[in-house]
Parts: structure tokens; sequence; C-alpha cells
């Protein structure tokens, strides 16, 4: 059962990097349709250590 719940906590955090990736990519396509400016949006990933 612990096995099980790991495994979904995995497949949550990797799809919610996965969805704030995606957000990042929408906003710098955003800022350079109006602005005309390519920008890249640097996240600072932490790594958790366990």
């Amino acid at each position: 059962q612990n096995i099980d719940h790991a495994n979904l906590l995995m497949w949550v955090a990797h799809n919610l990097e996965r969805m704030a990736d995606r957000v990042s990519n929408i906003c710098e396509r955003t800022i350079f349709v109006t602005t005309g400016e390519l920008v890249e949006i640097e996240s600072k990933k932490k790594e958790i250590k366990l």
C-alpha cells in the first residue's frame, strides 16, 4: 500500500512539473507575441534530497 501511494505521488509530481513547463512556454510565447522579444523564462529547480 505504501508503494502504491508513493508511486501515485511520483506520478502527480511528474505531471505537475510537465504542467509548469507548459505554462512557462505559454508565457514565453505570449511575451513574444505582444512585444516581439524572445525571452526565455528560467525556472529555479530545487532538488529534493531524501
